[in-house]
């Protein structure tokens, strides 16, 4: 498929131009505005990077829960005198294993926010540093905050969960078996 490229001496009459081109020759030849193209072009490159991004972001999610059970399962052991005195005083499993994920969580919103305020105001600067060396001098990034704070909010979340999950071993151990331990 041959490409041509026809540029108009008035720009404000090139949809007109478009249109007329296309009236005249419709069985030999397409005629589209150049932002048609980009924005297909755009369009394409954005559909292409959804499913790889959205993998990315399920792992993400995936390797913080597993770290913060990791790091709160060797937590729980070198502790395990501390829940144990804790359930002999009358503190509940429920409440002990409610205080560790409180604690995980308010830790994670905290650098959830770090995060956020780094990734809307550090990011774009270091792209658009990075970037000028290809010739691209201003990068206009778009954010979808809904999206922003329901990300937030899953990687929250993934750390509650992990917390919560690795604290089952508080719930089936007795105050006496934590503390020998």
């Amino acid at each position: 498929m041959d490409v041509y490229f026809i540029n108009a001496k008035n720009p404000a009459q090139s949809e007109a131009l478009a249109q007329d081109l296309n009236t005249r020759y419709k069985d030999s030849a397409k005629v589209v505005m150049q932002q048609t193209l980009l924005d297909s072009v755009f369009k394409e490159a954005t559909a292409f990077l959804i499913y790889p991004m959205s993998l990315m972001g399920l792992l993400f999610l995936v390797v913080t829960f597993l770290i913060t059970h990791s790091t709160c399962r060797i937590h729980m052991r070198k502790e395990s005198k501390t829940y144990g005195i804790y359930k002999s005083l009358g503190l509940t499993s429920f409440r002990i294993r409610l205080s560790i994920a409180m604690g995980i969580g308010i830790l994670s919103a905290l650098g959830a926010l770090i995060g956020l305020l780094a990734g809307v105001y550090a990011l774009p600067l270091l792209l658009e540093t990075i970037l000028s060396g290809y010739g691209i001098v201003a990068l206009p990034l778009t954010f979808s905050w809904g999206g922003v704070l329901v990300v937030s909010c899953l990687s929250i979340f993934s750390a509650v969960l992990g917390s919560w999950a690795s604290s089952k071993a508080i719930k089936q151990a007795t105050p006496r078996i934590l503390v020998t331990e």
